[in-house]
């Protein structure tokens, strides 16, 4: 049985030695694995020495490394004998895959000293910036884990920094965007969403296309709209086409002085959502009306949601129980029986499944036909109308296009899901930092136009 030859082991150097004539020749089996390992190519970083040590009651990583200085001549005097004058000795913090064992470099940086001036000149490396103790990849992780749903206490955990430098990362961040006041979408949705301190914020999108966030205020109030917008040149503001927002009129108003050439369009859905609220207030008014042992109590009282149902999309062949009546019937049946209960609320139903239908179909004289017949309908009904006519312009825009406030709902839903995982936001500029980081990982092929005031 032949016996196997012992490896030699490896021979550590010391880093004073780096500096000598020839030895980068020289393999050297530790910073070839540590490199592939570390993922590091800079080929003036010789890593010479690892161990485990203990900080803050925590044990770390520690790779030694010497990184050699590659001047020529003297950046001062221009002088090209430059003398070997020792290592300066500092602690990096960098990536690490086991966030319980961080890993530090412990790089021992050549200094060289020009015979001519004295001049002092010491070796820098891409990994780390000068005076930074943070590497540039640990930065890099940091900046992809602020594009994700999470605080910033467990990305300074998982990226082994404090919190504290997380938040002033975050606050440079805004260098990444850049602010054009020679462009605005052909078409725009406006809305607010409240954030720091409950406050409402002003937040407008493109309407069409992918959607991206265009500006999201301080405050809504209606000096700061009108002192951003008037920013923009006014061939600008007149190239907007549509602005979709709800029956605002405080934002109707803004529109008219801003975008002398743009089209207001309600958003379909809170034309829906006043006829539904008006009709279950109607059918809660006449449910009340009767005792609750009735039947007449339990046909308004439950299934309530097949009410606000499209007609169309009622199954009228299905059977099902209904375990309130005791009986099998299908969902047209079911709404029909609580329909027979008075004239006025199955006049104010038709009326609702009308105009729905309506703004369904793009049909505007159907729309006009409703809102001018409203006899015998409930006075919450007769209320949600008389404001239809109030606002018929817009009212018949958003049956003629295709925009809604969709995007922008989902917007506002992603800004709060933001605030709720971060505990609420107290800077406003922090909160602004986020949605645009978010937004970039949503939309990485798109740069938002957001600032920071």
């Amino acid at each position: 049985m032949c016996k196997k030859e012992p490896t030699a082991p490896i021979q550590k150097i010391h880093p004073q030695q780096y500096h000598l004539k020839g030895y980068e020749k020289t393999v050297n089996p530790i910073d070839h694995h540590i490199k592939f390992a570390l993922n590091i190519k800079d080929p003036n970083v010789i890593f010479f020495d690892y161990s485990y040590e203990v900080k803050q009651s925590r044990r770390i990583k520690v790779y030694r490394a010497t990184v050699k200085a590659t001047f020529k001549r003297c950046p001062q005097c221009g002088f090209e004998q430059l003398n070997h004058n020792g290592h300066y000795v500092s602690r990096v913090a960098y990536l690490t895959a086991n966030a319980s064992e961080p890993v530090d470099l412990e790089l021992h940086k050549e200094r060289l000293i020009c015979k001519h001036c004295r001049t002092s000149v010491m070796a820098t490396t891409d990994l780390v910036d000068k005076y930074c103790h943070i590497s540039r990849a640990t930065r890099q992780k940091i900046f992809m884990h602020l594009q994700d749903d999470r605080t910033q206490k467990s990305i300074a955990r998982d990226n082994n920094v404090s919190p504290s430098t997380v938040c002033r990362y975050l606050d440079n961040y805004d260098e990444l965007f850049r602010r054009n006041y020679n462009y605005l979408p052909e078409h725009l949705a406006m809305d607010e969403v409240r954030g720091v301190g409950g406050v409402l914020h002003f937040i407008c999108i493109n309407g069409a296309g992918d959607h991206e966030i265009q500006q999201l205020l301080p405050d809504r109030l209606k000096k700061s709209i009108l002192a951003y917008f008037n920013q923009f040149h006014i061939k600008v503001r007149q190239r907007v086409k549509t602005v979709t927002l709800d029956l605002n009129s405080y934002y109707q108003d803004i529109v008219s002085t801003v975008f002398p050439n743009a089209k207001i369009i309600v958003d379909r859905f809170h034309i829906v959502a006043m006829m539904t609220r008006a009709f279950n207030q109607s059918r809660i008014q006449l449910m009340k009306q009767y005792p609750k042992q009735t039947k007449a109590y339990r046909l308004l009282k439950f299934a309530w949601k097949l009410y606000l149902k499209y007609e169309q999309e009622l199954d009228a062949k299905q059977l099902f129980y209904d375990r309130h009546l005791r009986q099998q019937l299908t969902q047209q049946e079911r709404v029909q029986l609580g329909l027979e209960l008075d004239e006025t609320l199955a006049n104010t139903y038709t009326t609702m499944q009308g105009i729905m239908t309506c703004l369904k179909n793009h049909d505007q004289a159907g729309i006009v036909t409703y809102l001018n017949h409203n006899e015998q309908l409930s006075p919450k009904m007769k209320t949600t109308l008389i404001t239809f006519k109030k606002n018929l312009a817009i009212i018949l825009n958003a049956s003629e296009f295709k925009y809604s406030n969709g995007p922008i709902e989902g917007i506002n839903r992603m800004i709060k899901q933001i605030q709720r995982t971060a505990f609420g936001f107290r800077n406003y500029h922090h909160l602004v930092s986020r949605i645009k980081l978010q937004q970039m990982r949503t939309k990485p092929s798109k740069k938002t136009a957001l600032e920071v005031k």
